[in-house]
C-alpha cells in the first residue's frame, strides 16, 4: 500500500459517521504497507527493543512500531524528522494512531543542498 492509497483509506474512514469508523478501521487490519514518514520519536522498552513514532507525512497521523537496535542501529543518532521508509502491517488503527507489525524500516538519505 502506497502512501497515495494510504490518504484514499484515510479519506474513506473519516467519511464515515465518527462512530461507524471502527468497522471500516477493521477492514484494514492485515494489510501490507510500504509509506515514507519522518520520525518523531521513541523511547527504549528494554536492552534491545525500541518503541518508535514516525509522523505519516501525507494523513498526519502517528505511527507506532516496535524495532530491535540490533538491527536498525542507526535509529540511536535519528533525529526528529528524518524521512524513513517503513514497511509492514497494520495491526491497529485509531482515530489518531496505527501500530504496524512485522516490520522493516530504511534509512532515506536526504538529498543533499
Amino acid at each position: 500500500m502506497t502512501t497515495d492509497e494510504a490518504v484514499k483509506i484515510f479519506s474513506e474512514i473519516e467519511a464515515c459517521p465518527p462512530l461507524m469508523r471502527s468497522k471500516a478501521w477493521a477492514a484494514h487490519i492485515g494489510k501490507e504497507v510500504d509509506w515514507t514518514a519522518t520520525f518523531f520519536s521513541g523511547e527504549m522498552e528494554n536492552e534491545e527493543l525500541a518503541f518508535l513514532a514516525f509522523r505519516h507525512e501525507a494523513s498526519d497521523k502517528m505511527i507506532f512500531v516496535r524495532a530491535s537496535l540490533a538491527d536498525y542501529s542507526w535509529l540511536q543518532s535519528a533525529q526528529r524528522g528524518e524521512p524513513v521508509r517503513l514497511r509492514g502491517r497494520i495491526s491497529k488503527l485509531g482515530p489518531l494512531t496505527i501500530e504496524l507489525e512485522a516490520v522493516s524500516l530504511t534509512q532515506i538519505a536526504e538529498a543533499a543542498h
